[in-house]
């Protein structure tokens, strides 16, 4: 399909065939989990979407409205968007996506994923990393390719004799909500708690817990997977089980479940240091992916209010 000849209409949400685009989501080679209609519905309510009238284009848009001002930004716990395909996405076919993105949003601050680049709007987009490890030559020598401060700490979940069984989506939700990472509790973890039961609902979950002898349930992890990707969307453990090693060791156990497979685990990226070195000692490595950004909002005081709205989502 030659770029001029891409038919993209804007659609809201009501307007989106569900079926039509999940087959389409489930068939692009650079499908991800995120991009889902029920995924998106929980992490941007209202969302809407460029598509090519046969759906075989798409471009999710998580707008939000604000003061009077319509927007798109890029929703908690979604990391990569951007245009999804089952036919080829070159540049030029990114750049005509991004620029049938309607004037009346103000402001875009959106991921694209690891498959699109563009050459029009390189001015306007920023370089972000994700962390992957490719489990297909993972075998019973995984062990020695993690760094020794990752071995040190499974090394020592194992001397304490920790354990990782499967946990239902409200033991986790439960657990997450107390010991968790969130910028908003009582919203975060409403969504948190939806994503679990969800993702378990369309079996694309695996959900650990973490304990040992002296101790209940001591960590957490929740993972999705869909397209060979095993995603880590969500880690957490309570003080004493964190000092044993326990996150260490559920990272362990999906690696070595899933080793020898044609897939990777995504570990999701990080700007904080402490964070991604975790992820790169476990050996995964990093792979970047592009933030498209444009702001035609008006200065002053609106501007200050949208933006300090828009750290909570």
């Amino acid at each position: 399909m030659e770029t001029q000849n891409i038919n993209i209409q804007f659609l809201k949400r009501e307007e989106i065939n569900d079926a039509l685009w999940n087959k389409s989501i489930d068939e692009a080679f650079n499908g991800n989990i995120y991009a889902y209609t029920w995924y998106l519905d929980i992490v941007s309510p209202g969302w809407a979407a460029l598509a090519s009238s046969d759906y075989t284009y798409l471009f999710p848009l998580p707008v939000k409205k604000k003061y009077g001002v319509s927007y798109v930004v890029q929703p908690l716990f979604c990391q990569q968007l951007g245009l999804f395909s089952t036919r080829q996405i070159s540049p030029e076919i990114v750049d005509r996506f991004i620029d049938s993105i309607p004037s009346n949003f103000r402001y875009v601050n959106i991921n694209l994923n690891i498959h699109n680049k563009t050459n029009k709007h390189k001015s306007s987009v920023e370089k972000k990393v994700t962390y992957m490890l490719d489990l297909l030559n993972y075998n019973d020598q995984l062990f020695r390719r993690y760094n020794q401060n990752t071995r040190r700490n499974i090394f020592k979940a194992t001397a304490y004799d920790t354990k990782a069984y499967h946990i239902d989506p409200e033991e986790f939700s439960r657990f997450y909500k107390r010991w968790g990472y969130m910028l908003d509790s009582r919203k975060d973890i409403n969504t948190i708690s939806q994503l679990a039961h969800t993702l378990k609902a369309n079996q694309r979950a695996n959900i650990y817990g973490a304990a040992n002898n002296s101790m209940s349930l001591g960590g957490v992890a929740l993972f999705a997977e869909s397209h060979n990707t095993i995603y880590y969307l969500f880690g957490a453990a309570e003080p004493v089980s964190r000092v044993q090693g326990s996150l260490f060791f559920l990272l362990d156990t999906i690696i070595r479940n899933n080793a020898e497979q044609n897939k990777v685990l995504d570990f999701e990226g990080s700007t904080i240091t402490s964070i991604a070195n975790f992820f790169k000692g476990f050996g995964a490595k990093p792979c970047n992916f592009l933030t498209y950004h444009r702001n035609t909002l008006p200065a002053g005081e609106l501007i200050v209010k949208i933006k300090r709205e828009m750290k909570l989502f």
